[in-house]
């Protein structure tokens, strides 16, 4: 563990090299936020190395980036290990910090940050306040951070979100015209095109409603973010407490459901529940994982209700079980797509 009087920029190295390890604990991240609650200057440090280190992970999956980071003279006992998301480095915070800095160059403090996971994909994020993403397959979320607040843009596709608490510095997640704001909380929030689905976990989340201001005037002007405040004015249409989900389709009142929770965190584990479910809704789900793609050659199809828990990463595995439950076959496949018709 790091030394309680260690200078700040290297206790915010080895906080960023630890949290991104496969090894942290809840015991580390209740560490890593007392130590952060002691002094405002170290939320700005560790925000450094954090942009930093994400900088490198990148760089580090390219042969240019892997070249650059031999050449850094590291201590013997901290070997180097690549992996397609973090570079990991078990030696002293300082030196990793080096190796960041020699890869990713400056990075302005508040500078936004872009992540992506292609379809099939999920990829767990630490971000620079401590708080936790998990991002779902085909998915884009981009953050910025600064002294007042914390922004974060849901482009396309889902996210589940830990919240690290800062009463001086909400936590907002912008999806098209609507805004979800948190203080502590657990919550995730699946984009479907300009709409959103809004689950809470744990605490409670307040959800907003733009006016008639055009989304993509607010979150792409080049105006100040001083300028964009107020993205999503008045009070909240909702306030979500835990079980709840609201749906923030276009153009409908929004309503608050209880859900099963169970359900709603499959995702995270690989798995779909399904419960009477569309095979429309379910096959348009499983098709966003990539992989073999389902087609239904029947409209009518889409009507079957279906049940049952099935992987996300298999497809074919799911077309057996539809065939083998309802009367429907086959019609032809190839490695790509499985088309299905009515029997």
């Amino acid at each position: 563990m790091i030394e309680p009087n260690a200078p700040i920029c290297e206790a915010a190295a080895f906080w960023v090299v630890r949290l991104h390890s496969d090894q942290r604990t809840r015991a580390d991240e209740a560490a890593f936020r007392a130590w952060l609650e002691q002094d405002p200057a170290r939320a700005d440090a560790y925000a450094d190395c954090a942009a930093l280190w994400d900088g490198v992970a990148h760089a580090a999956e390219t042969t240019d980036g892997r070249d650059a980071l031999r050449t850094l003279r590291l201590p013997p006992r901290a070997p180097l290990r690549f992996s397609r998301r973090t570079a990991l480095w078990a030696g002293g915070g300082a030196a990793a910090a080096a190796a960041v800095a020699v890869l990713a160059g400056p990075v302005a403090l508040h500078a936004e940050q872009s992540f992506k996971t292609k379809p099939g994909e999920q990829r767990r994020l630490r971000l620079a306040d401590g708080s936790g993403v998990l991002l779902n397959t085909d998915s884009q979320l981009r953050v910025r951070f600064i002294a007042s607040e914390r922004r974060l843009y849901l482009d396309r596709g889902q996210a589940f979100f830990q919240v690290a608490k800062d009463q001086n510095r909400p936590f907002r997640v912008f999806v098209g015209r609507d805004e979800i704001r948190a203080l502590g909380t657990a919550f995730e929030v699946r984009r479907i095109g300009d709409s959103a689905l809004v689950t809470l976990e744990e605490g409670r989340v307040a959800v907003y409603r733009a006016d008639g201001l055009e989304a993509s005037q607010r979150l792409h002007s080049s105006a100040s973010l001083q300028a964009m405040e107020g993205v999503a004015a008045g009070p909240p249409v909702a306030v979500l407490r835990p079980g709840d989900q609201v749906d923030l389709a276009a153009a409908k009142p929004v309503e608050v459901r209880q859900v099963d929770l169970r359900k709603v965190q499959a995702w995270r584990y690989g798995r779909m529940i399904l419960d009477d479910a569309p095979l429309g809704d379910t096959v348009a789900d499983l098709n966003r994982y990539g992989g073999i793609q389902i087609v239904l050659a029947d409209p009518k199809l889409a009507n079957i209700r279906v049940s049952g828990v099935f992987h996300t990463g298999r497809p074919d595995d799911f077309v057996e079980s539809v065939i083998a439950a309802f009367p429907v076959q086959i019609a032809r496949q190839d490695e790509n797509t499985i088309v299905l018709q009515p029997h």
